[in-house]
């Protein structure tokens, strides 16, 4: 099969697994508030089980290591769909929750380094940007497909969690067909099951340092809206349809900046632009003057804006990618940095769901503003996109 029919069938995947995730990002933290009521201080703590399987991103993947590249993202999207059939079918008893919930990030979890692999073996050396830009733009198409479907079919009333949860399991269906029809030779090499090395130690911190940056938007950027501002799901989903929307330009012009400008450029800029949405996010009703409308509009549109912001994240990949030996040990690396910005995705949204009992949401996101300054600071030691590394001695595991 021909390299353009392979690139079709990733958009093909792309597209169908962030439906599925947009089915799933639109309705499951009503369904939480909804089903049992949780505080902002037990979500965060929901968090730890929800984001162990991307700490164990690398070991999972490891004992996949024997199967094509290919056939990994269809077994991820297969163990996405089990667990959002459990969600479906046994979703109102807490404990089975937790169980599906589990599953389901698993193959989410494992799909992410999958999906970054492939794009980056189907591209040139000169336009990796631009290639993830435009996988980004076909997820984005399947992010606005799955949570229209949610703005447009869900009863506000009385939500539909079981048909959503049975919508996004069907699209998983369909990604895990298409990665297993794809077939790409010079991905069919026995990759490492686990590599550490100094050569990519910038990546590594960076990757933690998104880890906490991620987990701030995944967890409280919707709750905020939820609990402070009363949005039911349909609304969630309908800003990120807005966001998606937007983001069919803004993710393949993030691709081509990062090729034009580097990925330095785009990690600093990334990182100070969070800042200020950040700060949007925990003072928006002090900007708004007292106007609780006026301040919701602030806050979410802060919510669609952190959304965009994620495209930027790309140039953690392409630095990888300009710096790493091989095709096997870009991939193998790229797991292992899922599961190492997972070291923080489990323990954040515990220490700012206690923050935010404590001291109020507002401090939540001050703190994330200061890390968001930190992220900047940090992005600002990537080597220019001239620039090669010295290789040092490798340590292997």
């Amino acid at each position: 099969m021909s390299h353009r029919k392979q690139l079709y069938l990733l958009f093909g995947a792309a597209v169908l697994m962030a439906a599925a995730a947009g089915v799933n990002d639109s309705i499951f933290n009503n369904f939480l508030s909804d089903t049992f009521g949780m505080t902002a201080n037990a979500r965060g703590w929901l968090e730890l089980p929800r984001e162990l399987p991307g700490f164990m991103v690398i070991v999972t993947a490891g004992l996949l290591a024997a199967l094509p590249l290919t056939r990994v993202g269809g077994v991820a999207a297969l163990v996405y769909l089990a667990g959002f059939l459990w969600l479906a079918m046994f979703g109102r008893h807490f404990g089975i929750m937790v169980a599906a919930m589990m599953l389901a990030s698993t193959g989410q979890h494992l799909m992410q380094p999958v999906t970054m692999s492939v794009a980056l073996a189907l591209s040139s050396e000169s336009a990796r940007g631009r290639r993830i830009g435009q996988v980004g733009a076909f997820q984005t198409a399947g992010t606005i497909l799955g949570t229209g479907l949610v703005w447009l079919v869900f009863d506000r009333a009385a939500p539909q969690y079981r048909l959503g949860f049975m919508l996004a399991g069907l699209f998983a269906l369909g990604a895990a067909a298409v990665f297993f029809f794809m077939h790409i030779p010079h991905l069919h090499e026995k990759r490492p099951r686990l590599l550490v090395r100094r050569r990519y130690s910038l990546y590594y911190v960076l990757e933690l340092l998104f880890g906490a940056r991620k987990q701030i938007f995944l967890t409280f950027g919707p709750w905020v809206l939820i609990k402070v501002y009363g949005m039911e799901a349909a609304s969630i989903a309908g800003l990120l349809m807005a966001g998606a929307c937007f983001g069919l330009l803004t993710k393949p012009l993030a691709g081509i900046a990062i090729d034009r400008f580097g990925e330095r450029a785009l990690l600093v800029a990334d990182g100070l632009m969070l800042t200020f949405i950040c700060l949007g996010y925990g003072y928006a009703l002090p900007l708004a003057g007292g106007d609780a409308e006026l301040a919701r509009i602030v806050a979410s549109a802060c919510y669609v804006g952190d959304n965009l912001l994620f495209a930027l994240g790309a140039s953690r990949a392409v630095y990888l990618s300009r710096i790493a030996l091989t095709r096997e040990e870009l991939t193998s690396t790229l797991g292992l940095g899922v599961s190492i910005n997972h070291i923080v995705s489990m323990t954040i949204p515990a220490v700012a769901g206690a923050l935010w009992a404590g001291f109020g949401y507002e401090r939540v996101f001050l703190a994330a503003a200061i890390l968001a300054v930190l992220i900047a600071g940090v992005s600002s030691l990537v080597p220019g996109k001239k620039a090669r590394a010295v290789e040092p001695a490798p340590t292997e595991v």
